[in-house]
């Protein structure tokens, strides 16, 4: 226990509660102390250990450690290991750009595989001790000490036995189909992987003929954005229900949908056209064309089947784009490759891995795909074939971790999960999910789950889990392994080093069943998502100790970004299905992702990164954790920007500032908290007293509420809301005079246990968000003023409500209170009034009798509070004492009626009663005498418009309206003189670090000699506030010797210039 700084400092008290929980291992004893509590079990999504932690990730974690302190606090024996996602892709690619490779291929030629695969080690390794002590930093409780890791062997081998079993269910098979490749990871993705990289790319947009066989200038007009893909065209798709037509255009006939014949004339620059002939889509199906490179392309001049280089029909053709006919090549997209399937048609998928053509296209051979997207427009060009070229910017997918544009290409050698007999219970299994925001789980992971095409899953990298199957070289025979075992087992010859990753698990090969023949692995490491899916039962060590796992699974909750519907969330759903015949997970809250202050995405090209480490070393973790949690919902994207820390950072600096003032008063008076005590009191106490204990009960109920949706926003702002508001701007101005009473004065301590009592209650509550500070302020707080309080606040229970103590009617009641207060402030701003300068007057016009009787129970408070000398409640039809109603006369309709005499009219108006003319033109009609004439005015001839005399300042509110006196006094003058020079003076004593109680020798020199005098009016006041032993109030002429004080400052308070000496005693 130490003394509390005069200022909240984050970075130096977190550095030391960091210390003091690892030297008393509070978190062995936090995980113990609640050993025999109910379970609620936490499945951590592990991060990629390839590169630093940043904001984002830090604002995730943060939710989690929010969400697990919780369920702690609340009693429960919390399953929390930590976990690590340690091979795949991601890490590949972190090792080739530090060792300056740059593709795959030079891996094995520049390196070699197991030389690789050490980098990979090395590489997570490392960022596996920074991703710890940042999580540490932060204050993420996480068991680290156990973490799984995707890469250990015994890891490896759930993923091996998940796969045995889904090949047994059949849902394991090689397929033949397009699949996403990364041409510059060599590598097929799955849809999840590709459906998180999309990025707007410009590319060529071309309108190109294709010429219809044994017709004379008789053309098919097909649209693309990949130029390169016409290469492999074999089949033009349209719509069998819509209208196509034949244009004739510059000499040529045109076919295209109806639809679109305005938009691409319009693109093509042709003004004269007109239509010859309509069909439907169906009545072209079999037309034959001539492909623009079959003489380029020797596969265009081999294959002539029936629907080869033919017209076909199917309904994905839309008109949203293009011109209606659609160019399909089987062998570069998923959707051509079904329509090729269903016309039996031939493949043509001429590129390699690596996105270069193969020697099927000699034109091109060698070069990169997207390199002839300018050359193949030039040569449809050269033939008479391209009608129209432009670029658009479009949407494409690129590769979620290098971003280089993909290619679909058709192939034969990928390995899938299956859909097919699992779909169903997905979708079912799905709905049991508490999904948070609800629209995550029903709408956009929903829809993925009843969409999802079959998970490709081989990848053709090293650093990964080896795909457990092996092949026959002779006689094809495939069989997959489920363990270590099962491999050694099986082995023709098992190594003494093994470990379960490339090289070493190539080296082993089986002895064929069938034929007896030599099986070889098939090359190929599995999706990372898999390793990071079969977290539900390979983190417990399924196959080693069942028991474990049935006392965590399903879990209770996991947490991820947003993106992990299609990644992490999916992957769990699908395995876990698979595996157990149920969803691993309870309860799922989705994030959104954190971008720069400006909107943008955070990226290392940009420059524009925070990283963690250097928010926790700038701010602080406190600071950043209950901003990040509270600035919005989880679901909702978050700006970045951290002058909106530094302003959350305040509100910590109000609650500091609030425990300080109660730390110094209690340690003064020697104050013991003392429950009974308080509970017993609170009968006889003051209004404000029952108040605060009644809103401690209701910001519990309402902060569990919140907890228990994962409304963590919301349950944040409600702690931040009661201490800057109920606590600081309004209990503690209430009570502060009551804390200079005598020291065993009932109604100070009655102050002192009301004052604990919030404060024990929301400084448990904020543990959750910041614990740093919380746990500081137990230690130096809260176990200084109370018996028998725990070492560490995280071994204390959240606190619950207490019926008893909540009073709707009192709350209500202070409510008339909070609205006074804020109408009260909005006049005196209107007139330029501070709120510590005085006024002589409050009246509220009440719209209620109950709000009446609220406003009148609070009188004695109010007068303090509003800062003023009388304060009336008046019934809301007594309004003529404060408000002149105005008479403006309207021109356009008095003036045809009464053109002379409008002068007259104008200033009789102004000069009559307003109030009486209103009360009688609501009778429908009303007379005015002007110069000895009866003149009827109409309630269309004139508006009213209500003003205030001078020295009445007025402002609405919800409970009616609130009227300030603002009639300046000398004695109002005095005190709010006063009262300007006090709070400079205190301003001075906070800046040299003076104790509340240490006294001072104090001189004020004023610069006129009317100041002076008011300042006088007020010096008890003043040296009372101010703590000064000795003090002398001096005039301009003055000359006190400044030099001798240890602190003097020059200050202006509007046109008055004062300076002050001090030196404490």
């Amino acid at each position: 226990m130490s003394p509390l700084a005069k200022r909240y400092d984050p970075i130096t008290l977190e550095e030391e509660i960091l210390k003091y929980w690892k030297k008393n291992e509070t978190f062995r004893k936090t995980v113990e102390f609640r050993e025999s509590g109910p379970r609620w079990n936490f499945l951590e999504g592990p991060p990629t250990t390839n590169g630093f932690m940043h904001v984002g990730h830090a604002r995730g974690r943060a939710m989690k450690d929010v969400q697990i302190r919780y369920m702690t606090m609340k009693g429960y024996n919390v399953w929390r290991r930590g976990g690590w996602d340690m091979q795949g892709l991601p890490v590949e690619l972190e090792v080739e750009k530090k060792e300056g490779l740059a593709e795959k291929g030079e891996i094995e030629s520049e390196m070699g595989m197991d030389q690789f695969v050490q980098k990979c080690k090395d590489l997570v390794d490392f960022y596996l001790e920074r991703w710890v002590n940042d999580s540490v930093r932060l204050g993420l409780w996480l068991d680290f000490d156990s973490a799984y890791q995707t890469r250990r062997d015994d890891y490896i081998e759930h993923v091996w036995y998940f796969l045995k079993l889904a090949s047994e269910k059949g849902l394991l098979g090689r397929g033949y189909r397009v699949n996403p490749i990364c041409p510059r990871c060599v590598t097929a993705l799955s849809g999840h992987e590709v459906s998180q990289g999309y990025m707007t790319k410009t590319d060529p947009s071309i309108y190109v003929k294709f010429k219809r066989k044994g017709m004379e200038n008789e053309y098919l007009v097909i649209w693309t954005t990949t130029p390169f893909t016409l290469i492999s065209n074999e089949m033009v798709s349209v719509h069998p229900d819509m209208t196509y037509v034949k244009i004739e255009a510059d000499g040529e006939f045109w076919w295209l949908v109806e639809d679109l014949v305005e938009t691409v004339m319009e693109k093509a620059k042709v003004k004269k056209y007109k239509v010859v002939e309509k069909l439907k889509g169906k009545k072209m199906l079999g037309w034959k064309y001539e492909h623009p490179f079959k003489e380029e392309v020797p596969f265009h001049q081999e294959h002539d089947e029936k629907y080869m280089h033919a017209v076909v029909t199917g309904t994905h053709v839309t008109v949203e784009d293009g011109t209606g006919l659609v160019h399909t090549a089987p062998g570069f997209g998923p959707d051509d490759f079904e329509v090729g399937r269903e016309f039996d048609v031939p493949v043509l998928a001429p590129v390699t891995k690596k996105g270069h053509f193969t020697e099927e296209v000699p034109i091109f051979e060698g070069k990169y795909v997207f390199d002839t997207n300018k050359d193949v427009p030039e040569i449809l060009k050269q033939k008479g074939l391209l009608l129209h070229q432009e670029t658009l910017d479009h949407e494409y997918p690129h590769c979620w971790r290098c971003d280089t544009p993909l290619i679909y290409l058709a192939d034969k050698t990928q390995w899938f999960l299956k859909m097919e007999g699992v779909r169903d219970q997905l979708v079912e299994q799905n709905k049991r999910v508490e999904w948070t925001p609800d629209w995550a789980g029903s709408g956009r992971f929903g829809d993925w789950v009843a969409n999802a095409d079959d998970w490709c899953i081989s990848r053709s990298r090293i650093w990964g889990s080896p795909l457990p199957v092996w092949v026959c070289d002779d006689c094809h025979e495939e069989v997959v392994i489920g363990s270590q075992e099962e491999l050694r087992v099986n082995a023709v010859e098992f190594p003494e080093e093994f470990e379960m990753h490339r090289p070493w698990v190539d080296e082993v090969v089986l002895k064929c069943e069938k034929c007896e023949g030599i099986m070889h692995r098939e090359p190929f490491v599995t999706d990372c998502w898999l390793d990071s899916g079969m977290a539900h039962t390979a983190s417990v060590h399924y196959l080693k100790d069942p028991k474990l796992f049935t006392e965590v699974f399903p879990y209770d909750f996991i947490t991820e970004a947003v993106d992990q519907s299609r990644g992490w969330f999916y992957s769990l759903l699908y395995t876990s299905v698979v595996m157990h015949g149920t969803v691993a997970y309870r309860a799922c809250v989705s994030q959104e992702h954190v971008l720069d202050e400006d909107g943008g995405k955070m990226s290392k090209s940009r420059g524009n990164v925070v990283w963690a480490e250097d928010v926790f070393k700038e701010i602080g973790a406190d600071p950043y954790r209950i901003h990040v949690v509270t600035k919005s919902s989880s679901w909702s994207r978050m700006n970045y920007a951290k002058r909106e820390v530094d302003l959350t950072r305040k509100k910590l600096d109000i609650l500091w500032n609030v425990v300080l003032f109660a730390d110094t008063y209690m340690e003064l008076d020697k104050f013991k908290f003392d429950e009974k005590r308080l509970k017993k009191g609170l009968k006889k106490s003051d209004l404000e007293d029952k108040w605060l204990v009644s809103r401690v009960q209701s910001v519990l109920k309402s902060f569990h509420e919140y907890m228990d949706k994962y409304l963590w926003h919301h349950a944040g702002r409600v702690l931040l809301e009661f201490i800057t508001e109920d606590l600081s701007r309004i209990y503690l101005p209430l009570v502060k005079k009551r804390v200079w009473l005598e020291s065993e004065d009932p109604k100070k301590v009655m102050a002192y246990d009301v004052l604990y009592y919030a404060l024990q209650s929301i400084l448990r509550c904020m543990n959750i968000f910041t614990p740093f500070l919380a746990e500081k302020l137990h230690q130096d707080f809260l176990t200084k003023f109370a018996d028998n309080q725990p070492e560490s606040i995280n071994l204390t229970d959240m606190p619950e409500v207490d019926e008893k103590l909540l009073d709707k009617e009192i709350e209500a009641t202070f409510d008339v209170l909070e609205e006074l207060r804020s109408a009260s402030s909005h006049a005196r701003n209107k007139r330029g009034v501070k709120l510590r300068h005085p006024v002589a007057k409050v009246v509220l016009i009440a719209l209620t009798e109950e709000i009446a009787k609220r406003a009148e129970s609070l009188r004695d408070l109010l007068l303090d509070d509003l800062n003023t000398r009388e304060f009336e409640v008046q019934k809301t039809d007594v309004m003529a004492e404060f408000t002149k109603l105005s008479i403006k006369p309207n021109f356009k309709a008095l003036g045809p009626r009464y053109k002379d005499k409008m002068k007259a009219i104008v200033k009789t108006l102004e000069a009559i009663d307003g109030g009486k003319l209103r009360e009688d033109l609501e009778t429908g009609k009303a007379f005015i005498d002007v110069e000895g004439e009866k003149i009827e005015i109409l309630p269309g001839d004139v508006e009213f418009e209500e003003s205030l005399p001078e020295h009445l300042s007025q402002a609405d509110s919800k409970i009616g309206k609130v009227y300030v006196d603002v009639t300046r006094t000398k004695e109002l003058e005095a005190e709010g003189l006063i009262r300007d020079v006090t709070r400079r003076i205190q301003v001075m004593r906070k800046e040299i670090d003076l104790n509340v109680e240490q006294e001072i020798d104090l001189t004020v020199r004023f610069s006129d000699a009317e100041s002076l005098e008011l300042a006088k009016m007020f010096e008890d006041y003043l040296a009372n506030e101010t703590r000064a032993d000795s003090m002398e109030l001096v005039g301009p002429k003055a000359r006190p010797k400044w030099k001798s004080f240890e602190y003097t400052k020059d200050w202006e308070i509007d046109d008055l210039k004062i300076k002050v000496g001090m030196t404490p005693k």
